[in-house]
This record gives structure tokens, C-alpha cells and sequence, in this order.
């Protein structure tokens, strides 16, 4: 990740092969936590938000909302790709993370900032923990807030500043399921109507 990155112009050549080692950890650790974030981009990419303010079909006259379902179902994701975004969503929601993948994580967050910045990583890590223990955390969402602290902080975030992103990452993720749990119950019905007008064996 290129937020790792930190050189210092006069020691670049003594520090590429480090940092790009420790760019390749972090890159290994967070990209498998941050795939409801690429879902959550591919919604917003493609304004499939809208579909929440859509509304069901009429099923009493299915002959009448035909034209309509066919759209609606050419227009909508597949069935198996709204299927496996509700599970990565769920499992960025529902996870909790044990303490040692939140350590790591923490202890992660405070490598993107330059040295001596923190003056102790260990205190900071611990009293995270002890106020991060009182929330259901999953992995994916702090490492989704983690992200967004290093593309957006010059400094080191305090702990209630690590909490309220965590809570913008996880109203993130919710939002995003609420789409898709919307386009499913869209396809579904959708689906209802064809199968009742028999282009849907």
C-alpha cells in the first residue's frame, strides 16, 4: 500500500528494499479484510443505491409489470454476485475480531505514521484494546478504518478518533447491505413476474 511508503529523501536508497517489504506485510494483511470495501465502491461506482427507492412490482397483474420485470431483471446484478456480496458484507458486520488480530491491526496503524510519533506503541495498543473490547469489532471493519486514517491523517488518530471511524466504516458496510438486500428482494420479485407470465421456466 502506497500509504506505507515512507522514505526519507536522504536515506532512499538505504530504506526502498525495507519499506517495500513492509509495504508487501501490510499489503498481505489487509487486502483479504478490505473486500466489502471494493463492494461497498462497486455500489457507489455504479449508483446501484438508487435501487432502494425503488418499489416492489404489482404480483396481482403480472401480464401488466412484464416489460417492466424483464428490465429490472436485465438491469439488476446477478443473483450470485448480490449473493456473494451479502455474505462479505455480513461477515464485515457480524465478525469479531480476538485480541491478537486487533493487536496486530493497531499495532499496523501506528507503522504508517513515522517513527516516534507514538512514544509508546504498547500502551497505545493496550488501551485501545481495552476500549475497543467493549465493541463487537470485526477485522474487516477496523482495517477498513485503518485505510481511511492513513489516506486522510498526518498524525497519529487518538483512540476515540480510531472508534468513530470504525463506527463511518461499519455505517459504510450496513448501508451497503441494505442496497443489496434491497436489489435481492428487487430480483426476486421481479422474477415472480416472469415466471407467473412464463418467461421463467
Amino acid at each position: 500500500m502506497e500509504e506505507l511508503t515512507l522514505i526519507a529523501p536522504s536515506q532512499r536508497n538505504d530504506r526502498t528494499f525495507a519499506d517495500k517489504r513492509h509495504s508487501n506485510r501490510a499489503r498481505t494483511l489487509f487486502e483479504p479484510l478490505l473486500v466489502h470495501q471494493h463492494i461497498l465502491r462497486q455500489i457507489v461506482d455504479a449508483q446501484l443505491g438508487a435501487w432502494i427507492g425503488v418499489k416492489l412490482l404489482d404480483l396481482r397483474d403480472p401480464s401488466a409489470v412484464r416489460d417492466k420485470a424483464l428490465i429490472r431483471r436485465r438491469q439488476l446484478p446477478e443473483r450470485e454476485t448480490l449473493h456473494a456480496w451479502d455474505d462479505e458484507l455480513c461477515r464485515a458486520l457480524d465478525g469479531k475480531a480476538d485480541e491478537k488480530a486487533l493487536s496486530l491491526l493497531l499495532a499496523t496503524l501506528l507503522d504508517g505514521f513515522p517513527r516516534g510519533m507514538v512514544p509508546n506503541v504498547r500502551t497505545y495498543v493496550e488501551g485501545a484494546l481495552l476500549v475497543v473490547g467493549d465493541h463487537a469489532l470485526a477485522p474487516e471493519i477496523l482495517a477498513a478504518a485503518i485505510v481511511r486514517i492513513w489516506r486522510k491523517d498526518r498524525f497519529p488518530p487518538t483512540i476515540s478518533e480510531v472508534l468513530d471511524e470504525c463506527d463511518h466504516a461499519r455505517q459504510g458496510a450496513t448501508n451497503a447491505r441494505r442496497v443489496v438486500t434491497k436489489m435481492l428482494a428487487l430480483l426476486d420479485n421481479a422474477e415472480e413476474v416472469l415466471i407467473a407470465t412464463g418467461d421463467i421456466v
